[in-house]
């Protein structure tokens, strides 16, 4: 049976409705392609002026990089209150349509100078994303997506590494980067600019030691080192960790892909070897069960807050253990090298 042909009223109905999407897609072609010209001015005046994206509108942070240490302890109180408030600054357009929207926000860091006349040209990075999602989709009438683990925990480990530092008098023979970076949640944003364009000579950088939602939920008995056998990195993390009373792991979760899926892998990518971080666990624990409940209940909800379980005793020998591994990488004579057998060392070799 042949198909009913359709009347002209509905012809002259869908023809009028076809017209008004066209339409529409036009629109939004012309929207989103003003917006991507605003994006591409801006990212080029960013990189003319790489300096406008690390000084925020209170004050200059990037004046705390001084080669006189003694500039750096008085300035530590400075430093700290700089990373705790207004770490971000957010200015949006107040237009309708979301295509004129145009965030900003800064990364912040300070430099400990190293005290070994040639190794302080070399610079070990300690950082951690200081953003988050931001207000989203309600949950229990919750809109307020809060970031306590991710990743706030990090930048208090930043805070707190950057403290054991000043209060022990330790002077490491490289420089140290206390770095915290924005729009990791966007896609690692502030790392890429700040690896391609970093504010040290880049060749100089040796190290990256990262920190993301590495979870203080229970006890630290074992510590999951992502990039563990990927790296002379990873010998040295099982010495800090040793001393500590704690073992390493690798990923408990690889198909996860988590190494290459926040800050460290800007770097990784310039060819700079990397390390991050999880509380570790072994299959069928009950650490185990807990870590999986979290990812399954909090990860991107609103409900990663204060009011959530956190062990400090469990997350101040973490701490530790990052201060030990930065003072061995910074005191090394000999700077981290990829593993031979390392799939990323590819990008050391090719010059990135």
């Amino acid at each position: 049976m042949s198909p009913t042909k359709p009347k002209p009223r509905k012809i002259l109905i869908l023809s009028f409705v076809l017209i008004i999407c066209m339409l529409q897609r036009v629109s939004a072609f012309q929207q989103s392609r003003k917006s991507n010209d605003f994006g591409r001015r801006l990212w080029k005046r960013f990189a003319q002026q790489p300096q406008n994206l690390f000084t925020g509108p209170a004050g200059t942070t990037s004046n705390i990089a001084t080669s006189d240490k003694s500039k750096f302890v008085s300035s530590s109180n400075t430093f700290l209150k700089a990373l705790a408030v207004g770490s971000t600054l957010l200015q949006a357009s107040a237009g309708a349509a979301i295509a004129d929207v145009a965030p900003f926000s800064f990364d912040k860091f300070a430099i400990l100078p190293g005290s070994d006349p040639k190794l302080k040209e070399e610079y070990v990075i300690f950082s951690a994303h200081l953003d988050h999602v931001g207000v989203g989709r309600p949950v229990n009438d919750d809109a307020i997506y809060n970031g306590v683990m991710d990743n706030a925990s990090g930048v208090a480990s930043v805070l707190e590494v950057a403290r054991l530092f000043h209060d022990s008098g330790f002077k490491p023979k490289r420089s140290v980067i206390f770095l915290t970076v924005t729009g990791e949640e966007k896609g690692e944003l502030g790392s890429r600019f700040f690896a391609a364009h970093p504010t040290v000579p880049r060749g100089q950088i040796v190290a990256d030691i990262n920190l993301d939602m590495f979870l203080p939920l229970y006890a630290l008995k074992v510590l999951e080192v992502q990039g563990l056998a990927e790296s002379t990195l990873g010998d040295a993390v099982r010495v800090a960790a040793k001393e500590e009373g704690v073992d390493v792991q690798t990923d408990r979760e690889p198909e996860q892909n988590r190494f290459i899926r926040s800050d460290q892998y800007s770097f990784i990518r310039e060819g700079v070897p990397a390390l991050a971080f999880k509380f570790g666990y072994e299959f069928g624990s009950p650490e185990e069960k807990t870590r999986l409940a979290w990812v399954k209940e909090r990860y991107h909800r609103p409900s990663d807050d204060l009011t959530q379980p956190l062990d400090k005793a469990a997350a101040a020998k973490f701490n530790h253990v990052i201060f030990n591994l930065l003072k061995s990488v910074a005191d090394n004579p000999a700077r981290p090298s990829w593993k031979q057998e390392s799939f990323f060392r590819r990008f050391a070799a090719s010059g990135n």
